[in-house]
């Protein structure tokens, strides 16, 4: 059975130098599919090979003081056929952003029940500044989320995806994450929402920038 993320996304790293391809979460099966040949580049198709580690980073994986933190030395990969090199980001991890997706989520979960960017900061320990730039994002995003993720949904399961997400704005893009969530886990097997939003947005859920891993 394939891994939610081991199908990956690309996106331009935060320096801008190296294109990103989103992995699963496991150091380990990340080895795994690099040495077996899982792990295809997404600008030209051709396996990458493994090279080396980026740099150490760390990302916030809860709140409070002091924060819970993880360090991560991502994988480094060149592409077989173009050339391309590549940073093999864990899926718990987006684009340009210090805490991890699942944080974020439950901040946009937060959000859509009611709750302003002071309360929801509080809740999770991190800066107002912080939470309030993820709510502006997600909510110019919204549209961009919600039809992104309701395709793949019906790429997924047709069944389990159903019609289109109530609501509008940021609810039906929340909305349209859980739903592709349930869709994938039938065929994919259980696994968190925000990490496979990390998979399929490329690491861009919350960036403007970055190419989306389209459905078939």
């Amino acid at each position: 059975m394939r891994s939610w993320c081991s199908s990956g996304g690309s996106c331009w790293s935060d320096a801008g130098a190296l294109p990103l391809l989103i992995v699963d979460a496991e150091s380990e099966v990340v080895e795994r599919d690099l040495w077996a040949g899982r792990l295809a580049c997404p600008g030209c198709g051709s396996l990458v090979a493994p090279r080396g580690y980026a740099r150490w980073r760390a990302v916030r994986v809860a709140g409070g003081v002091p924060a819970e933190l993880v360090w991560l030395r991502p994988r480094r990969a060149r592409c077989r056929g173009c050339g391309a090199w590549h940073v093999l980001l864990p899926c718990i991890c987006l684009c340009r952003r210090r805490d991890a997706v699942e944080v974020i989520g439950r901040a946009l979960l937060m959000a859509v029940s009611g709750l302003g960017f002071r309360p929801i900061a509080a809740e999770l320990g991190v800066p107002e500044s912080t939470v309030r730039g993820w709510l502006r994002r997600a909510r110019s995003l919204a549209d961009v989320i919600r039809q992104h993720f309701t395709r793949w949904a019906f790429a997924l399961d047709p069944v389990v995806a159903g019609g289109s997400p109530a609501g509008s704005g940021l609810m039906a893009a929340v909305e349209a994450v859980g739903g592709c969530g349930r869709a994938a886990s039938l065929s994919l097997g259980r696994g968190s929402p925000w990490r496979l939003a990390s998979a399929l947005s490329g690491g861009g859920l919350l960036c403007t920038s970055c190419p989306w891993l389209q459905p078939p």
